[in-house]
């Protein structure tokens, strides 16, 4: 039976920060919760550092509706919630003081079904120093360290810009990183910001991406990033406790 007792509060934010999903399968370990989620668009991966008292029980916790769970987070209001469950689409149990919760779920958790074969390339990756990507060994060229309260106007501007997609442009010898969203006869948006410890070529290394682009941004955290791009090529964004890669758009 897997099972914690955390605050309510932080489960919350926690379970949000996934953005607009129907499912998340939590692992629950050593002093963390671990959620990740893969689509065709993007893959995210992100900690909550608890306290170990705080895991009663450790396995996985599977969430077949994550919107009830955060509307009954959001709803009753108490300090701490507990939540177990002894397996894979096994009903799920929540408690927060003197209230419970009982969710049928499934043993299927769509936004969790890619990540295994994310993870196998994301091994590879990070085995090889962020050098390269997939099997092909396709080089990611450009790397540094960005603010990311800098980028994040680029999740609010679709009602400008239309759902047009954006081109990143990375310049390692002039340390900027550049978003451009929306395209020609169109309102048009430039986002740029420094690069600190900049690696790459001393040329402009470029990628496009479709229009989740910016949703993908705002699942960052307002503190400082390290970056990873190829031409090309997904962008894969680290922080302290979130690991996003956004996945490239071909280009004709």
């Amino acid at each position: 039976m897997t099972e914690i007792q955390i605050k309510r509060t932080e489960f919350l934010r926690f379970l949000t920060s996934f953005g607009d999903v129907e499912d998340l399968r939590l692992d629950v370990a050593g002093s963390r919760l671990t959620g990740e989620i893969g689509f065709a668009t993007h893959y995210l991966r992100k900690f909550l550092i608890v306290d170990p008292s705080e895991i009663k029980t450790e396995g996985k916790l599977d969430i077949s509706d994550l919107k009830k769970v955060v509307s009954f987070c959001k709803k009753i209001k108490g300090e701490e919630i507990i939540v177990r469950q002894s397996g894979s689409g096994k009903t799920l149990y929540l408690r927060i003081e003197k209230t419970k919760l009982q969710l049928p779920t499934t043993d299927i958790i769509t936004s969790h079904s890619r990540t295994p074969m994310i993870n196998k390339l994301l091994d590879e990756t990070i085995a090889s120093m962020w050098s390269t990507w997939t099997r092909k060994k396709t080089p990611l060229e450009v790397h540094g360290d960005i603010t990311v309260k800098d980028i994040k106007n680029a999740s609010k501007m679709n009602d400008i810009t239309g759902k047009h997609g954006a081109k990143v442009t990375v310049n390692a010898e002039e340390k900027e990183f550049s978003i451009h969203l929306g395209k020609k006869h169109t309102p048009r948006l430039f986002i740029t910001t420094p690069v600190t410890n900049a690696q790459g070529p001393h040329s402009n290394i470029e990628s496009h991406f479709g229009h989740w682009f910016g949703d993908c941004i705002n699942f960052l955290d307002n503190e400082a990033a390290t970056f990873h791009m190829g031409e090309q090529l997904p962008l894969f964004i680290e922080q302290s406790n979130t690991l996003l890669v956004i996945i490239n758009q071909k280009v004709n």
